[in-house]
This record gives C-alpha cells, structure tokens and sequence, in this order.
C-alpha cells in the first residue's frame, strides 16, 4: 500500500508537532468548556440563591406589616388602616410573584396557589364588615403566614439543593482533569514516538543508501520514499551512485590499460638487463654489474606493483565468483605460513602457530589470498627476532582468524584507512611503508565475498587483525 506523506519535509514535521498538540490542546479544551460551563452554574447559582433569599425577607417583612396594620384595624375599625393594609397586600402579591421563576417542583406550585387562595380569602372577609370576625380572621391570617414561611423553606431548599448539584459537578469536572492528564500525556508521548519513527525511517533510507556508496557497491538503484523534497534528494544519491560507477568503471580499464601498456615495456626492459647481466654483449666490471643489478632490482619491484594492481582489479571483479568447496582451513592457513618461512627466517622472524581443526566451505584459493596478504603486512612491520602470532578457531558458527604481529601497531589516525585501497601506512620514524597499498583492499575483498568481515581489534604491543567467516556460507546470507 502506498503511504501519502506531505509535499515538503517541513510539512512532514508541523504535521508531526500538529498530531502531537492535539490531544493536549484537546484536553485543554474540555477543561476550558468544563471550566466554564461550572462558572455560568456557579453565577446562576448565586444569583437564584441571592434573589430568593431577598424575596423570602420581603415577603417575611410584608406579612409582619400585614399582621400589625390588621389587629389595628380588628381593633379601631378605620378604614385608612385598611387601606394601609391593601397596599402591603399589593407588595405581598409582587414579591409571591417574584418567586414564579424559582418554583421548579408541582409541590411549590401548589403551596403557591393555597397561599394566593388564603390570601383572597383573607381579603374577602376584610371587605365584608359586617360579617367581620376577629378571631376567625387572625387565625386565617395565621394560615397564610404559615404556608408563606413552608413556601419560602421549601424554594431555600430546592436552591440548596442546586448548589449541591453544583458542587457534585465540580467534583466530577475535578476527576474528569485528573483523569485527562495521564491519558494526553501518554498519548502525545506515543505520538511522538510514532512520528520520530517515520521521522528516523525517512533519514535510515539516506543512511542505508550513503552506507550502500560508501562500501563501494554501485548496482543497486536509490530508491527514497516520504516528501517530494526528500525524494528529490534521493534522486540526486541515485546520480551520484551511477556516476561513482561510472567512475569506478573508468578507474578499472585505465588501470587494466596501464598495467598491459607497462607490461610490454617492462618485459623488455628486464630481458635487457638479464642480458647485460649474463654478458652477451660482452663483460662487465663491477660498478656496470652494480648498476646491472640496481636496474634489475627496481624492474622486478616495478612488476610486482603491476601485478598487485591487476590483483587487486581481479579481486574486485570476482569476489562474488566464489569456487565453493568444502575444505580443512587450517590446511590452509598452514601451507600460507610454510610459504614465509624463508622469508621470515631472512628477517629472524617466528612464527607461533595455534590452528585448531576447523572445517569450512569457501574458496580455497581466495582464503588463501587473504591469510597470505595478512601474514605479509604482519611482516613488514615486524622488527627482527619478533614472533607473529597465527590463530585459527571457531565461535559458534564462525571460523575466526587472528594474525598478530609484535611491530609498531596502527596509528589512531590510520586505523579507518588500513582497508582502503592504495592506502600504505607509515613508520614510526613518519617515513610511508613501501608497496601498493593493496593487499588489506584485496584481503577484505575477498573477506567481503564469503559474507565474512575482517577488523583491526586493540591491541598493547603490535598490530591485530581478526578475520571472522561462516563456516557455512549461503547465497544471500546476510
């Protein structure tokens, strides 16, 4: 399945910043809607609870009115004090009304509609003197202020009540934030986690793909997936990747070119000197035989650099031709170290072999190549009456060689270079070791092929190297 990703890199990471405020930003909103919504109860709360309270005082102080200008009139029979008392009987039926809006169960209606129903009463036999009766009249009034004080308590009780409603509700909005911070908090982490691995997935394709050139290997295409941007880079490694190889192309027919064009020249240049040597064209003394021998020396130098070049394009050209067979490694590491016994015996050189039984499958004669061109460099750096260590094991599934030598060791500096070909180190004095510079570039070559790896370990006194292959090998094993 094809993934969509925006159009630009930059995109790619605000999309990632967006997803990762969402749920906090998210949470933020719920708590500013919860927040807010509790201050609107919170207001409406108080204000019902001041505006009851303020009524159930005014109809209180009304009735008070009432009680006191109605025994006056019980008792004097004026008619003013009547009509003082319809007028705190009107502020009376104001403030009732007032509590309409605070009336909110069919109990505090009806209470309601009895006291209107006393208070009509009441007035009804106020206007009646002649069927006026003192004691029946203050016992209704006693009714009516009665119900008007249940009225008043039960409203008080019903605001009680939404305040404690109110209250539950800042207790729940209360759990509702504790609950939402270890929820986003996580949530964002993971979705920054989730983007940082798009993210990471997006810069290992550009690490595989430099890792890919930086190893040389020039045949397999750059492919990057993710933003239009990072594609297009991708599609300028894929430039770079066929020009290396083209570069690298080139490189392997100018040296094939230089090394035939060399050869002929060379051949020739060496069968005179064996001439001169040998004295067909008549004798020599001994400074033209000194000379004779300088010339002849240097042209066989000369050869062996030309071969080194040629074996080391071979070995880049056929290290995945592999002849596999199986075979007794040890065997072979022996034969490679009998065949420099002369040469270290010149140099008063020991070898301590330790080559333990170890079966493999490989290609002898590559295996060979690499066991030869680790002794070698082991020799030229060792001084003389020193002891070249060679050890053959197995770990696991692995056949492990170790060659180490008692010489300077490998400067910090060099110890990412060793492998590269062309590349000669030096000596302690600073002065560049003699050769091509090939034979490590060979040796991991080959080492390469046989899905092994060679690597230089720390060492006190010398230099070490330790070569690590299969002992099964498998088309494609990684």
């Amino acid at each position: 399945m094809r993934k969509h990703y925006p159009r630009s890199f930059l995109r790619l990471i605000l999309t990632g910043f967006a997803l990762v405020a969402l749920p906090l930003m998210a949470a933020f909103a719920i708590s500013l809607v919860a927040v807010d919504r509790l201050a609107s109860q919170s207001a409406v709360a108080v204000k019902r609870s001041a505006a009851v309270a303020r009524n159930g005082k005014q109809i209180g102080e009304t009735l008070t009115g009432m009680e006191r200008v109605l025994r006056q009139y019980l008792v004097l029979q004026d008619s003013a004090l009547l009509d003082d008392y319809r007028t705190l009987r009107a502020e009376f039926e104001q403030a009732l009304r007032a509590y309409d809006p605070y009336l909110s169960t069919e109990e505090q209606r009806g209470r309601q509609i009895q006291l209107v129903t006393a208070e009509q009463k009441l007035n009804g036999m106020l206007s009646d003197s002649a069927l006026l009766d003192p004691p029946a009249t203050l016992q209704v009034f006693a009714q009516l202020v009665q119900n008007a004080d249940n009225l008043v308590v039960d409203v008080r009780y019903g605001v009680d009540a939404e305040v404690s409603a109110m209250l539950g509700s800042a207790q729940t909005i209360r759990e509702m934030l504790v609950w939402l911070v270890p929820v986003t908090i996580p949530l964002a982490l993971l979705i920054a986690i989730w983007f940082r691995h798009i993210i990471s997935t997006q810069m290992n394709q550009f690490e595989a793909a430099i890792r890919t050139l930086g190893r040389g290997n020039y045949e397999k295409p750059i492919r990057v997936h993710g933003p239009s941007d990072l594609a297009s880079l991708g599609k300028r490694l894929d430039w770079l990747r066929q020009r290396l190889s083209e570069l690298e192309q080139q490189k392997g027919r100018f040296l094939r070119h230089v090394s035939h064009d060399l050869k002929t020249p060379l051949t020739a240049i060496r069968e005179g000197t064996q001439l001169l040597d040998d004295g067909v064209p008549g004798p020599l003394n001994e400074q033209q035989r000194k000379v004779v021998g300088i010339m002849r020396q240097n042209s066989l130098r000369l050869q062996s650099l030309i071969e080194e070049m040629l074996n080391f394009q071979k070995a880049s050209q056929s290290a995945a031709q592999l002849d596999l067979e199986p075979l007794a490694l040890d065997r072979v590491c022996d034969n490679v170290v009998s065949d420099h016994l002369l040469a270290a015996a010149a140099r008063g050189v020991r070898f301590q072999r330790v080559l333990r039984p170890v079966q493999v499958e490989g290609d002898a004669d590559k295996l060979r190549v690499i066991v030869d061109n680790l002794l070698a460099n082991a020799l030229k750096y060792s001084p003389r009456d020193a002891v070249i260590k060679v050890l053959l094991g197995a770990e696991t599934d692995n056949a492990v060689i170790d060659v180490i030598d008692e010489g300077p060791g490998v400067p910090a500096k060099e110890r990412t270079r060793i492998f590269e070909p062309f590349f000669r180190g030096t000596h302690a004095d600073g002065t560049k070791v003699e050769g091509s510079g090939l034979g490590l570039a060979i040796a991991k070559e080959y080492v390469a092929a046989h899905n092994g790896r060679i690597e230089l370990i720390d060492s006190e006194i010398g230099a070490h190297f330790r070569v690590v292959i299969p002992k099964i090998w498998k088309e494609g094993q990684a």
